[in-house]
């Protein structure tokens, strides 16, 4: 073993920088998340552990529409903006050479503004009677057509969702325009000369050859999708009547707003354990390819 100047060993020497990290991450994320499963099998005014709280959870129809919202939040938020993040970037990397910073800061500016600021944006363009899209609707002469998104339970979910990819496909075209930039230009300068252009270019080129930034993306929006909360409870607090809850607000109305700490710890023990089986489908996915942004 070499000795450091200072009398530690090599071999010791990179503990002394990894155990402090390794203590702070167990005192402030392991032991909660222990505990916080530990109060899931409790219940208020029974001896030990028990199986109340979730089997509460399987007659809760409450807990079955936010189950099914963070899915389908999960699902198709990273579908769209993967989809639109793509194609725009093959745009700019492709057909737009003046301006693309331009367009690029203006693309991922939503990013930039508060979750706040957005709901407030975006009740008033979706409000009934004064709001942008019925101004819209009302010069079409289409009034009786309006469609009241945050008002009915069938359309509110899409309505959220469709504000959180205006925010962040920006980000999504950034991380794309990124990865298609760092393609080789002797591979799109061969196939240019091969005849490969348009859709077969993109397909059986750029596509494949930015496998890691569509890998680094669905880990993002996956994690994005699921801690969703602000902009849910901002624009219509899980309503109408708790249609757009998902788990993460769900967790929020039983934990904080009803008191019952048990049932809500339960609830987060089911989006643990939706986010470790979504994790570990992505890291086999990987197979050690992650890289943000990556090329091929």
């Amino acid at each position: 073993m070499h000795s450091s100047p200072y009398g530690v060993g090599t071999k010791w020497r990179g503990w002394i920088f990894v155990v402090p990290s390794l203590v702070l991450f167990a005192l402030f994320m392991t032991f909660p998340i222990i505990q916080n499963v530990v109060n899931s099998f409790k219940e208020p005014g029974a001896v030990g552990l028990t199986l109340a709280n979730y089997r509460t959870m399987i007659h809760d129809g409450i807990f079955g529409v936010a189950l099914k919202n963070s899915i389908l939040w999960l699902i198709l938020t990273t579908v769209i903006q993967m989809a639109l993040g793509f194609f725009i970037a093959v745009l700019l990397e492709s057909h737009i050479n003046h301006g693309r910073a331009v367009f690029r800061t203006l693309l991922f500016l939503p990013m930039a503004i508060t979750p706040t600021v957005i709901a407030i944006v975006f009740s008033n363009i979706y409000a009934p009677d004064y709001g942008l899209l019925f101004g819209v609707f009302e010069g079409l002469g289409l009034v009786k057509y309006f469609p009241a998104l945050l008002a009915s339970r069938y359309t509110v979910t899409y309505a959220l969702i469709a504000v959180n990819v205006w925010q962040w496909v920006g980000f999504y075209v950034l991380m794309y325009s990124v990865g298609i930039s760092n393609i080789s230009r002797e591979i799109l300068d061969a196939a240019r000369i091969d005849g490969v252009g348009g859709w077969r270019r993109i397909r059986y080129i750029i596509f494949p050859l930015v496998r890691s930034s569509h890998i680094s993306l669905m880990i993002l929006g996956a994690i994005q999708a699921l801690q969703q909360f602000p902009l849910i409870y901002l624009m219509t607090e899980g309503g109408p009547a708790n249609s757009s809850q998902v788990l993460a607000t769900y967790i929020f109305q039983a934990g904080f707003l009803e008191n019952n700490v048990n049932y809500a710890s339960a609830i987060s023990v089911v989006l643990l354990v939706i986010a470790l089986i979504v994790a570990g489908l992505q890291l086999i996915l990987t197979r050690g390819n992650f890289s943000i942004g990556g090329g091929q």
